[in-house]
Protein backbone atom coordinates (compact mmCIF):
# COMPACT_ATOMS: atom_id res chain seq x y z
CA UNK A 1 0.00 0.00 0.00
CA UNK A 2 1.16 3.54 -0.75
CA UNK A 3 1.37 5.84 2.23
CA UNK A 4 -1.25 8.63 2.00
CA UNK A 5 1.26 11.13 3.36
CA UNK A 6 3.73 10.37 0.59
CA UNK A 7 1.28 9.73 -2.25
CA UNK A 8 0.65 12.06 -5.19
CA UNK A 9 -3.11 11.50 -4.89
CA UNK A 10 -3.17 12.19 -1.16
CA UNK A 11 -6.80 13.33 -1.03
CA UNK A 12 -8.30 9.93 -1.87
CA UNK A 13 -5.77 8.03 0.25
CA UNK A 14 -6.31 10.41 3.15
CA UNK A 15 -10.08 9.93 2.95
CA UNK A 16 -9.36 6.19 3.17
CA UNK A 17 -7.56 6.85 6.47
CA UNK A 18 -10.46 8.91 7.76
CA UNK A 19 -12.89 6.15 6.81
CA UNK A 20 -10.64 3.71 8.67
CA UNK A 21 -10.67 5.78 11.86
CA UNK A 22 -14.46 6.20 11.60
CA UNK A 23 -14.89 2.42 11.24
CA UNK A 24 -16.51 2.58 7.80
CA UNK A 25 -14.14 0.21 5.95
CA UNK A 26 -14.60 -3.48 5.19
CA UNK A 27 -12.46 -6.04 6.99
CA UNK A 28 -10.04 -6.53 4.05
CA UNK A 29 -9.13 -2.84 3.79
CA UNK A 30 -8.99 -2.49 7.57
CA UNK A 31 -6.47 -5.36 7.76
CA UNK A 32 -4.42 -3.80 4.96
CA UNK A 33 -4.29 -0.45 6.77
CA UNK A 34 -3.44 -2.16 10.07
CA UNK A 35 -0.41 -3.80 8.42
CA UNK A 36 0.60 -0.46 6.89
CA UNK A 37 0.30 1.39 10.19
CA UNK A 38 2.58 -1.14 11.88
CA UNK A 39 5.38 0.17 9.62
CA UNK A 40 4.36 3.84 9.13
CA UNK A 41 4.69 6.18 12.11
CA UNK A 42 2.80 9.05 10.41
CA UNK A 43 -0.30 6.98 9.70
CA UNK A 44 -0.17 5.38 13.15
CA UNK A 45 -0.04 8.84 14.74
CA UNK A 46 -3.05 9.90 12.67
CA UNK A 47 -4.92 6.80 13.86
CA UNK A 48 -4.22 7.72 17.50
CA UNK A 49 -5.20 11.37 16.99
CA UNK A 50 -8.43 10.52 15.15
CA UNK A 51 -9.32 7.96 17.80
CA UNK A 52 -8.98 10.71 20.41
CA UNK A 53 -11.28 12.97 18.36
CA UNK A 54 -13.91 10.24 18.00
CA UNK A 55 -13.70 9.43 21.73
CA UNK A 56 -14.21 13.10 22.59
CA UNK A 57 -17.20 13.35 20.24
CA UNK A 58 -18.71 10.19 21.72
CA UNK A 59 -18.32 11.56 25.25
CA UNK A 60 -19.82 14.97 24.42
CA UNK A 61 -23.38 15.52 25.51
CA UNK A 62 -25.21 18.65 24.36
CA UNK A 63 -27.10 20.71 26.88
CA UNK A 64 -30.80 19.91 26.82
CA UNK A 65 -33.02 22.60 25.36
CA UNK A 66 -35.50 24.19 27.71
CA UNK A 67 -39.13 23.17 27.50
CA UNK A 68 -40.25 26.51 26.04
CA UNK A 69 -37.29 26.93 23.65
CA UNK A 70 -39.36 26.64 20.45
CA UNK A 71 -42.05 29.02 21.74
CA UNK A 72 -39.48 31.71 22.69
CA UNK A 73 -37.64 31.29 19.38
CA UNK A 74 -40.81 31.83 17.33
CA UNK A 75 -41.73 34.83 19.50
CA UNK A 76 -38.38 36.47 18.75
CA UNK A 77 -38.74 35.78 15.03
CA UNK A 78 -42.25 37.25 15.06
CA UNK A 79 -41.07 40.32 17.00
CA UNK A 80 -38.31 40.95 14.45
CA UNK A 81 -40.73 40.67 11.53
CA UNK A 82 -43.23 43.05 13.11
CA UNK A 83 -40.65 45.65 14.13
CA UNK A 84 -40.86 49.05 12.38
CA UNK A 85 -38.70 49.54 9.30
CA UNK A 86 -36.36 52.01 11.01
CA UNK A 87 -35.55 49.54 13.80
CA UNK A 88 -34.78 46.82 11.24
CA UNK A 89 -32.59 49.30 9.34
CA UNK A 90 -30.75 50.25 12.54
CA UNK A 91 -30.24 46.57 13.31
CA UNK A 92 -28.77 45.97 9.86
CA UNK A 93 -26.36 48.89 10.34
CA UNK A 94 -24.75 47.41 13.44
CA UNK A 95 -20.95 47.53 13.42
CA UNK A 96 -20.56 43.74 13.37
CA UNK A 97 -21.88 43.64 9.81
CA UNK A 98 -19.46 46.31 8.62
CA UNK A 99 -16.18 44.92 10.00
CA UNK A 100 -15.14 43.26 6.73
CA UNK A 101 -15.88 46.48 4.81
CA UNK A 102 -13.72 48.52 7.20
CA UNK A 103 -10.87 46.06 6.79
CA UNK A 104 -11.16 46.16 3.01
CA UNK A 105 -11.34 49.98 2.99
CA UNK A 106 -8.25 50.21 5.21
CA UNK A 107 -6.27 47.86 2.97
CA UNK A 108 -7.35 49.83 -0.11
CA UNK A 109 -6.26 53.12 1.47
CA UNK A 110 -2.86 51.69 2.39
CA UNK A 111 -2.31 50.38 -1.15
CA UNK A 112 -3.44 53.69 -2.68
CA UNK A 113 -1.16 55.69 -0.36
CA UNK A 114 1.78 53.45 -1.22
CA UNK A 115 1.11 53.83 -4.94
CA UNK A 116 0.83 57.62 -4.66
CA UNK A 117 4.07 57.83 -2.71
CA UNK A 118 5.86 55.58 -5.18
CA UNK A 119 4.44 57.31 -8.29
CA UNK A 120 4.28 61.05 -7.62
CA UNK A 121 2.27 61.68 -10.80
CA UNK A 122 4.85 63.54 -12.87
CA UNK A 123 5.20 66.40 -10.43
CA UNK A 124 8.54 68.15 -10.67
CA UNK A 125 9.93 68.95 -7.23
CA UNK A 126 10.53 72.67 -6.77
CA UNK A 127 14.09 73.49 -5.75
CA UNK A 128 15.55 76.83 -5.01
CA UNK A 129 13.60 80.00 -4.29
CA UNK A 130 9.87 80.44 -4.31
CA UNK A 131 9.96 82.54 -7.51
CA UNK A 132 10.32 79.47 -9.78
CA UNK A 133 7.39 79.60 -12.17
CA UNK A 134 7.95 76.45 -14.21
CA UNK A 135 8.70 75.88 -17.88
CA UNK A 136 6.40 77.20 -20.59
CA UNK A 137 5.64 75.34 -23.81
CA UNK A 138 7.66 77.82 -25.84
CA UNK A 139 10.74 77.34 -23.66
CA UNK A 140 10.41 73.55 -23.91
CA UNK A 141 10.22 73.76 -27.70
CA UNK A 142 13.31 75.99 -27.77
CA UNK A 143 15.25 73.49 -25.67
CA UNK A 144 14.16 70.65 -27.95
CA UNK A 145 15.20 72.58 -31.06
CA UNK A 146 18.58 73.43 -29.52
CA UNK A 147 19.22 69.75 -28.69
CA UNK A 148 18.33 68.75 -32.26
CA UNK A 149 20.72 71.41 -33.62
CA UNK A 150 23.53 70.15 -31.39
CA UNK A 151 22.92 66.59 -32.59
CA UNK A 152 23.02 67.75 -36.23
CA UNK A 153 26.31 69.62 -35.63
CA UNK A 154 27.79 66.54 -33.98
CA UNK A 155 26.83 64.44 -37.03
CA UNK A 156 28.30 67.10 -39.33
CA UNK A 157 31.59 67.13 -37.39
CA UNK A 158 31.90 63.33 -37.55
CA UNK A 159 31.12 63.37 -41.31
CA UNK A 160 33.77 66.09 -41.89
CA UNK A 161 36.33 64.10 -39.92
CA UNK A 162 35.63 61.02 -42.05
CA UNK A 163 36.09 63.03 -45.31
CA UNK A 164 39.38 64.50 -44.11
CA UNK A 165 40.68 61.04 -43.16
CA UNK A 166 39.84 59.71 -46.64
CA UNK A 167 41.59 62.66 -48.37
CA UNK A 168 44.74 62.20 -46.24
CA UNK A 169 44.98 58.56 -47.24
CA UNK A 170 44.96 59.41 -50.93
Amino acid sequence: MNCPFRSEDASSDFSLLLDYTAGRLDSQRTAMLDRHMDNCADCAALRVEQAAVWDTLDAWEPMPASIDFNRRLWQRIGAMESAPWYERLAESMRMAHWKPAFTLAGATLIIAAGFMLDHPGGRVPVTGGSSTAGVSVTEAEQVEQTLEDLQLLHQFDSATADVSNVSKQM
